[in-house]
């Protein structure tokens, strides 16, 4: 009877928490009123656009597999039958709102395996609390208001891991076939989910290492995991081989962007990061204070693999490790990169903290009881940035509001333009010139810079994607790090007249995010400022404030 109960309580708290966390990730998520400041997001909806059943299946976007672009044109094609309105079929805005719905779905969802996961290598206990620290991760809940496919790869990637578990524990056909259908749906989702096979191949070695399944009949479930994957990722992602120049093309661009290799402006922000400590820096935003018990709880884990010879251990920390060795090396370390392990890592915190609990009692619960306190508070902080007005938007109405038709306003390219359309109001009415501030700095660029400072009324500044890097990279951009300390010191000629900020804060307490990776902040809580041209500075008189 007490075990009945237990079980019903523990159902109960799972339900509650799956309730929390649909309502984290699926409220506002227009936050940013259809105007697609997520790049990526942009990309994707040009894709589904493109895509017309079944006569033009080239989505002509390979950064991105086919199927996350084939399920928004699906749910667009049933939303526009339902309501009897096209817009959902071509209108980017409306795809927009699909792809994060779905990415929401997909990350609330993601819960359920994670909590049979965790009870099947640790108990029921580990399982309750790495749910709810998942669930209020920031990192998911940030992620879930973006129509990207980080969501649908953590789904993937803890679901991959559960049927390589029960796979490992007893080996099956049927599960092996599973396995290959998500394993597939994984990589025609995102071809870096190739490094999910690490999972799989890690339970079935380790079954056979246990005796549990001979070599040759390992290897056949090997070849239909293989062969079931194959078939999946062909079906779900055609023209990877049907518009393969295209697709080898795009891979080749995209992990010489990610390996350095070949230099981009957008990341230019990692040119002074370290390796790894970079990554390490910001799970402390993607997690709160919980991601240092993370990492202690992954040391952990890999202790017990080498100690005790722990295979659950062992299939559940081998991806994760290898994982970050190999991306955590990247010279581009965009923050969403970190997603597929953050799972893993609330997983070794889990077994961490109950590992303390079990050695000090005491102790233990007061390191629970801190880490489950500790990511409830930093989820509500940084939720509210969802409640609060989206900064671009409040900065645009600002303007219409403040800066006279007519006037000559100054942002910079690489960035999203202000002001934004809003209802009746228009960009149009104010000339706008946007600043090529990546260019090479040089003798042509000083006079570029003064003489549009000098005739221009006002600098519009949308977020720190510019500033926030090449303000640090006076080797590179003497110039235009000289030129923003200029500006911010008002020694240009120009006042800070409006500054729009929304950090995380709760019960009046603000935490300043400026320190973390660029796209945790610039996306939906940019800080944007407005300065006006008070003294109007010669250009000559610019131009020697530059070269000062």
């Amino acid at each position: 009877m007490i075990k009945f109960w237990a079980k019903k309580r523990n159902f109960f708290f799972i339900a509650v928490l799956v309730l929390v966390a649909t309502f984290l990730r699926f409220y506002n998520l227009n936050w940013d009123q259809g105007h697609f400041f997520h790049p990526d997001e942009r990309n994707v909806d040009m894709a589904v656009s493109r895509i017309i059943f079944f006569s033009q299946m080239n989505p002509k976007f390979f950064a991105y597999g086919g199927f996350s672009i084939y399920l928004y044109k699906a749910a667009s094609l049933l939303v526009s039958l339902v309501t009897n309105n096209s817009y959902w079929l071509l209108d980017w805005g409306s795809i927009n709102l699909i792809g994060r719905f779905f990415s929401a779905f997909f990350s609330t969802l993601t819960i359920i395996p994670l909590y049979i996961l965790t009870k099947k290598i640790a108990d029921e206990r580990i399982g309750i609390l790495t749910v709810f620290l998942y669930a209020f991760s920031v990192g998911s809940i940030q992620t879930a208001h973006f129509g990207v496919t980080e969501s649908l790869i953590s789904l993937i990637v803890v679901t991959i891991s559960l049927f390589s578990v029960l796979n490992f524990k007893k080996i099956t056909l049927l599960k092996t076939v599973i396995l290959g259908v998500i394993y597939g749906v994984g990589v025609a989702t995102k071809t870096t989910s190739l490094i999910f096979l690490i999972i799989p191949v890690s339970a079935l070695f380790c079954a056979w290492v246990a005796k549990k399944v001979g070599f040759l009949k390992m290897l056949n479930y090997f070849f239909i995991f293989v062969l079931t994957s194959f078939i999946m990722f062909s079906i779900f992602s055609p023209y990877t081989f049907l518009s393969l120049n295209k697709f080898l093309e795009s891979m080749n661009y995209e992990s010489g962007v990610a390996t350095g290799s070949l230099p981009v402006v957008y990341t230019l922000q990692f040119d002074k990061t370290i390796p790894y400590l970079f990554q390490i820096k910001n799970l402390i935003f993607q997690l709160g204070p919980v991601a240092i018990f993370s990492i202690l709880g992954f040391l952990f884990a890999l202790v017990k693999v080498v100690k005790n010879k722990n295979k659950n251990f062992f299939i559940l920390s081998f991806f994760p490790l290898i994982y970050f060795l190999y991306v955590g090396a990247w010279h581009t370390k965009f923050i969403r990169y970190m997603m597929p392990i953050l799972p893993f890592l609330l997983i070794f915190a889990s077994i961490f903290l109950f590992w303390v609990r079990a050695k000090k009692r005491w102790l233990g619960n007061l390191l629970i009881i801190f880490s489950m306190f500790t990511s409830l508070l930093w989820a509500l902080a940084f939720f509210s940035i969802y409640i609060n007005p989206q900064t671009r938007i409040s900065a645009s109405t600002w303007i219409y509001n403040n800066i006279p038709a007519g006037s000559r306003l100054l942002n910079e390219h690489w960035d999203d333009g202000l002001p934004l359309p809003l209802g009746r109001f228009n960009p149009s009415q104010y000339s706008i010139t946007a600043l090529t501030i990546y260019e090479p700095d040089n003798s042509e660029k000083v006079n570029y810079l003064s003489t549009n400072l000098a005739n221009s009324d006002y600098i519009v500044l949308n977020s720190r994607r510019l500033y926030g890097t090449l303000i640090h990279l006076t080797e590179k951009y003497p110039i235009t790090s000289k030129y923003y300390k200029l500006l911010f010191s008002e020694k240009l000629g120009y006042k800070k007249m409006a500054e729009f900020s929304s950090y995380p804060s709760l019960f009046g307490i603000t935490i300043n995010d400026d320190s973390s990776e660029e796209t945790f902040q610039v996306y939906d809580h940019p800080k944007a400022l407005i300065f006006k041209n008070e003294k109007r500075l010669s250009a000559s008189d610019i131009s020697y404030l530059l070269n000062k």
